[in-house]
């Protein structure tokens, strides 16, 4: 309990610091101003990016390099967004693809994600939802974005899928693992920011361990590095770099993404 504790008091000691700037949450979804009009050509998006390696929530997903293609549409007003996405690593180890929607309103955001990561289930079918067997876990997450600081929190809960725990009479029921993660713009400059995160995670199941790990704590401590490098003085290539600390697995990476379009 007193880890837990403890990500609450860091999360609201987090939101009364630095200064002003512009927010962007990769993890989660896009963005978008609400009172921006796109002409029709321009609700459906496709992009791609190339990483050394994917993190996700503190977690090395995977330590090969890959690349990750989101598909998607967006209301012309930003508040509905649906979309696929999918991940593919080099070495053939990592293979991910995911169904998601999101909603937007006035800072407010909730996505679901049908996240199904079946590299180490060669066997899984792709439609099996049955927590015994299942690839698939469901991660719903609300977040806010603050409108007058540079300060977004957001609390995700896997609420089915192969987020699980044996009780106390040998049946197989749901972790409800949880992730709770407030990030905020240090520097916000013309052509690069750099933002700093801390994320906690924990299980109300009567059992230390949950999805993220052994134990209650501190699993994401990172920073990020966004820049957009200018390629031969002909187009722009958004960049971004994060090292990630998770003090519960007790390891710490960087991961370098390159956002091809």
């Amino acid at each position: 309990m007193k880890n837990i504790h403890a990500i609450f008091l860091l999360t609201f000691l987090l939101a009364g610091n630095i200064s002003f700037a512009q927010v962007s949450d990769e993890n989660i979804v896009e963005e978008r101003n609400e009172d921006e009009v796109e002409n029709d050509a321009k609700l459906f998006h496709f992009n791609l990016q190339l990483k050394n390696m994917h993190l996700w929530k503190g977690l090395h997903v995977t330590d090969a390099p890959m690349t990750a293609a989101d598909i998607n549409y967006t209301s012309k007003n930003g508040f509905f967004k649906a979309g696929l996405w999918g991940g593919r690593g080099f070495n053939g180890d990592y293979t991910e693809f995911d169904y998601y929607v999101s909603f937007m309103h006035n800072g407010w955001s909730l996505a679901i994600w049908d996240i199904n990561n079946y590299s180490d289930y060669p066997d899984a079918k792709i439609f099996d939802y049955d927590r015994s067997e299942t690839s698939h876990f469901i991660d719903v997450i609300l977040g806010y974005q603050f409108q007058k600081i540079p300060l977004k929190l957001s609390w995700s809960t896997i609420v089915q899928g192969r987020d699980t725990f044996v009780n106390d009479n040998g049946q197989l029921r749901n972790a409800f693992s949880n992730y709770v993660e407030a990030s905020y713009v240090i520097l916000d400059e013309k052509d690069w920011s750099l933002s700093g995160l801390v994320g906690g995670s924990w299980s109300f199941a009567p059992q230390d361990a949950h999805f993220y790990g052994d134990e209650a704590g501190f699993t994401n401590v990172g920073v990020i590095y966004n820049r957009d490098l200018n390629v031969f003085d002909k187009f722009t290539l958004p960049v971004s770099a994060t090292a990630s600390w998770n003090p519960v697995q007790d390891y710490g990476a960087i991961q370098v993404a390159f956002n091809l379009f």
